[in-house]
């Protein structure tokens, strides 16, 4: 069991070695950090077999804190959950890791960089293996310090400078309310251990405290109630859900495997995991479910719509990760803890591949452009473009409405998840048909001026991007293994779900009990109908007349602008909450600091140079100065004796320093 401390601490050595290594490593760094990650994905694969065979296990690293019967043990905990997402964390780093070992060929802080993505993993790893609230809290700020260093690593680039800082004063805000959390937390229950926690949640509903008592007044609050609201909201800040959710837009100024990482393994889906690991806790809030349902299904909407309006890839990448996230925030707020859990694990291992695929993409025709024999007409081959969006168009409804994935959502056996899946499903469905369609055909006919950054190269690098790199055997392939995945998703559902089941052990009802939805599967062929309803919508608005377009645009044009502006978001957040900060701040500083506190300090100084004086005229003039005759007479008598003594004082010196001198030159070459 001991060997699997190792999957943490394989990346975290990785990286203080290419840290004290410094530019020694140059552009060797990643023979450090792959077979690191290799290693830990390795032990990941056998951490899962021994969950498989023998159930969870706990393993003590250090007794952090001990006071009477007071105790806090840093452990990490290993079960179900915890060995699905390390599968896809450390994967999905392996392969990051991989590629990035020639993406960023040519890049100035090589070697800087693959030690911070390798720390980077160890901090997810981390959360993802904490057992105790302490050891949650150290990761989770470690990853946010983590992100600023990725996001801003073209440190040249202001734009690259500007997101990082957004990103970390985002998060940081949303910290202190998961802070607060986990203090409310250990002064409810009196530890920090998870399972302790969860244990005990139950018992503690009629549980109240006083939070007021310290300052004299009666407030007193059911903690039980409360503390999921706080946890959640560090959960929304790290997951990007609204309003927190203006960072992640900005990070895709990091590099491409950098975005591949947060969007697919780290970041966003340490806020799903989050609630998920404590959901015998947080189900115990009505109120913060309802919270959570009504942030994650807004979240999920609105960047769903916004993604349709950005022309950028990136952007529309980045909107759609919020929105895909928002789905698995819906899902906990409904009790469909299972469900959210599948869904981080498809759409982290779906993002990495989009990421890195559409970064070669476009790395792959950057050599081409400008050269006829490289330019394709827009009419060419659009027929299998449009085949192979309405193919991906059909994904999310086969994903989300089978009978197998309903046998997930029934695991809660909640009536509201049944409703709150089919309402929202079928919006997000719609929603995602139309930006598959406008990702696939932007990216591969259309080609929009895409904003991608590029090895060695300290800016982005505009592209138009034309080829055609869907062709009638790819579109097959596409078809089939839709229909082979469709397949296997029946199988391999129903054993996810009796896996997991375990470590969701607030419900007491039978695995699927009244899950799966017999006979015609009504509800599935809606969700079809609905996705290509998107899709012909999508296709509608790319092939109508000019003027048609316009009247269009002239009848919806205030909420085209609303969504292509994003709400808003960061111009509100700018007129009301950083220029107001700024001006106070500024206010506080010629007011407060100059005028006040200056003065303040230098009339003290001033006022003690005046008592000093005062003192020197006073007490060593007028009173001392009578005695100068008697000193001095003193003086002279004292300094016969001093010249006697002189010579030997001199000669003691010079021996007493001589002996530390050899001391000090023998302890260096033995440390030496």
């Amino acid at each position: 069991m001991a060997l699997f401390i190792l999957i943490p601490l394989l990346p975290l050595l990785a990286s203080i070695i290419l840290l004290l290594g410094g530019c020694r490593w140059g552009e060797n760094s990643h023979r450090i950090g792959i077979p690191a990650i290799g290693f830990s994905f390795a032990l990941s694969v056998a951490a899962f077999i021994e969950v498989l065979r023998n159930g969870p296990f706990t393993l003590s690293l250090y007794r952090f804190f001990q006071s009477g019967s007071l105790t806090i043990d840093l452990t990490l905990y290993v079960d179900q959950l915890t060995v699905l997402l390390l599968l896809l964390v450390t994967g999905v780093s392996g392969v990051v890791h991989v590629y990035s070992s020639r993406y960023m060929i040519g890049e100035p802080r090589y070697n800087r960089f693959f030690a911070v993505i390798a720390l980077f993993t160890f901090s997810m790893i981390l959360l993802v293996m904490s057992g105790n609230l302490l050891l949650t809290l150290i990761s989770w700020e470690v990853m946010g310090i983590c992100s600023y260093l990725l996001i801003s690593h073209a440190a040249k680039r202001p734009s690259a400078c500007r997101a990082a800082t957004k990103a970390f004063l985002v998060n940081s805000v949303a910290d202190v309310a998961f802070s607060f959390g986990i203090i409310l937390t250990f002064f409810t229950f009196g530890t920090l251990d998870i399972q302790t926690i969860l244990a005990q949640a139950e018992g503690m509903q009629d549980h109240t405290i006083n939070i007021l008592g310290w300052m004299g007044l009666d407030l007193h609050i059911y903690p039980v109630t409360v503390i999921p609201f706080f946890l959640f909201i560090g959960a929304m800040g790290k997951s990007a859900q609204i309003p927190f959710h203006v960072w992640l837009p900005g990070a895709m100024e990091a590099p491409t495997p950098v975005s591949a990482l947060i969007h697919a393994a780290t970041m966003v889906n340490a806020g799903p995991f989050l609630l998920v690991r404590l959901s015998p806790l947080i189900i115990l809030s009505p109120y913060a479910m309802t919270f959570i349902f009504f942030i994650g299904a807004t979240t999920a909407v609105f960047a769903g719509i916004v993604s349709l309006t950005q022309s950028d890839i990136k952007k529309i990448l980045a909107y759609s990760t919020i929105s895909q996230i928002g789905f698995m925030v819906m899902a906990c707020g409904l009790g469909a803890f299972a469900v959210a859990i599948f869904h981080l694990l498809a759409h982290g291992c779906y993002k990495a591949f989009f990421f890195l695929s559409t970064g070669n993409a476009l790395r792959s025709v950057e050599r081409g452009l400008g050269h006829g024999e490289h330019e394709h007409p827009v009419s060419e081959g659009m027929g299998i473009l449009y085949g192979g969006a309405l193919v991906l168009a059909l994904l999310p409804p086969l994903v989300l409405f089978s009978g197998s994935y309903e046998y997930l959502w029934g695991v809660t056996g909640f009536v509201s998840a049944t409703i709150g899946f089919k309402v929202i499903g079928l919006i997000t469905v719609f929603v995602a048909s139309q930006y598959l369609y406008k990702g696939v055909t932007s990216l591969f006919a259309h080609g929009p001026k895409t904003y991608w950054p590029t090895s060695g190269q300290d800016s982005f690098e505009t592209q138009s991007v034309r080829p055609q790199l869907l062709n009638g055997p790819i579109l097959t392939g596409l078809f089939l293994a839709t229909v082979v995945l469709g397949g296997l998703m029946t199988l391999f559902w129903s054993w996810f779900a009796n896996f997991l089941a375990p470590a969701l052990t607030f419900s007491g009802v039978t695995l699927g009990e009244g899950a799966v939805e017999q006979g015609f599967p009504f509800w599935l062929v809606v969700a079809l109908g609905v996705s290509v309803a998107g899709w012909v919508y999508a296709y509608s608005k790319q092939v109508r007349s000019q003027h048609q377009v316009s009247r269009a645009n002239g009848r919806s044009n205030q909420l085209y602008v609303l969504f292509w502006n994003k709400g808003y978001f960061d111009e509100i957040y700018d007129a009301y909450l950083v220029t107001p900060t700024i001006q106070f701040s500024r206010w506080l500083w010629q007011n407060i600091d100059i005028r006040v506190i200056d003065r303040f300090i230098l009339s003290i100084a001033t006022y003690s140079v005046y008592f000093a004086r005062w003192l020197w005229r006073v007490i060593d003039i007028r009173f001392l100065g009578r005695k100068v005759g008697l000193v001095a007479e003193q003086a002279n008598a004292a300094g016969q004796l001093l010249q006697e003594m002189e010579s030997r004082t001199i000669q003691h010196q010079i021996l007493v320093m001589i002996f530390w001198l050899v001391a000090m030159i023998g302890l260096l070459y033995i440390l030496l």
